[in-house]
């Protein structure tokens, strides 16, 4: 840089030639330091990164997509990046070959400066689906939970509609979390999701991010299973023990029928005996005394009469008789409980 101070040091006198050699000193420091920061070397975020490859042509090349699910990474690729849009449209027109570049090319020849954005939107033009922001934003309003589909797949499925609707410019980026949570509330039908769905209506105001809500989403459904897991042998106990009482009915009348037989063949065989002995007497007094114990025969004061089950007398009870036992009493009870199967001894 040239000195002030030789330069002019026969025309200006020592103060001022001083003064100018300082000023001339604090402009070189200043301008050092602004070329400093408009030559920066590229940080690592602006690293390259390369696009798959797409040529838009009627032959695809080898390893080529489909335009759709080529715009898809790249558009997710693309806003990820930290890097000033020259560089990703840099990146953006390595990807591309055949008439897909040259619809790039001639962007460029129109505006040296076009934004990756425009550039995406005139691919989409030229290869995409023909789809007007209004026939996205309805798809993206008709989606709904289907019959057995997890809230979290169907989060993840209308993600891509709300992506195609931002890039045909139907909703604004800004308003991608509020226009997300607004249709997960509308459009979840299938599941329990009450806790979730009341919380998240309260947020609609500050809605969380994609990555927020689907965690939020995972957990509740987590829970859930959890929950269902866990009462699943409290069921199948409860099933088990519902089928157990009418098989222990049927048991217990198999067991009762054997035990009646047992017990009037008993009987049978008792009276078989007494009436060889001589008990023939006994036979019209026991004859009355299941015909009053039968009926149910009351005295004039309405009340039942005291009836001894150990000697068959009427007056007095068992716990009080003095009597001898009656050895054909036993005939009576069967009578009582059983009076056709005794009938037929």
């Amino acid at each position: 840089m040239v000195n002030v101070s030789d330069s002019l040091g026969g025309f200006l006198p020592r103060s001022i030639l001083s003064s100018a050699s300082l000023l001339a000193g604090v402009w070189e420091k200043v301008l050092e330091k602004v070329l400093d920061k408009a030559v920066q070397p590229r940080p690592d975020s602006y690293a390259y990164h390369k696009l798959r490859l797409f040529s838009g042509s009627s032959t695809p090349l080898p390893g080529e997509e489909e335009f759709e699910p080529w715009l898809e990474h790249a558009t997710e690729m693309l806003l990820q990046w930290a890097a000033p849009d020259c560089e990703k449209r840099r990146c953006l027109i390595e990807g591309l070959k055949g008439p897909a570049l040259d619809v790039i090319r001639t962007l460029k020849l129109i505006d040296p400066d076009v934004s990756v954005k425009d550039c995406l939107e005139a691919l989409t033009h030229a290869f995409g689906e023909t789809e007007s922001s209004e026939d996205a934003y309805c798809k993206f309003l008709s989606v709904k939970q289907e019959r057995g589909e997890k809230v979290s797949h169907y989060v993840q499925r209308l993600e891509k509609l709300l992506q195609r609707a931002v890039m045909r410019g139907a909703v604004a980026v800004e308003k991608m979390d509020q226009t997300r949570l607004a249709q997960v509330l509308r459009g979840v039908q299938y599941q329990d999701f009450i806790p979730l769905h009341l919380r998240l209506r309260e947020r609609q105001k500050s809605p969380p991010g994609y990555s927020q809500l689907i965690k939020e989403i995972r957990e509740e459904e987590e829970r859930q299973g959890t929950h269902e897991n866990g009462s699943q042998p409290c069921e199948a106990t409860s099933a088990a023990f519902t089928g157990l009482p009418g098989a222990l009915m049927v048991n217990g009348a198999e067991e009762l029928g054997q035990q009646v037989q047992i017990l009037t063949d008993e009987v049978a065989e008792l009276l078989n005996t007494h009436w060889t002995a001589g008990a023939c007497g006994h036979t019209e007094a026991m004859t009355a005394m299941v015909q009053k114990t039968k009926y149910g025969i009351r005295d004039t004061t309405g009340r039942q009469p005291l009836f001894c089950y150990r000697c068959g007398q009427e007056g007095h009870i068992a716990a009080r008789c003095q009597n001898d036992g009656n050895p054909t009493l036993g005939y009576v009870i069967v009578h009582l409980e059983f009076p056709e199967d005794v009938a037929g001894v």
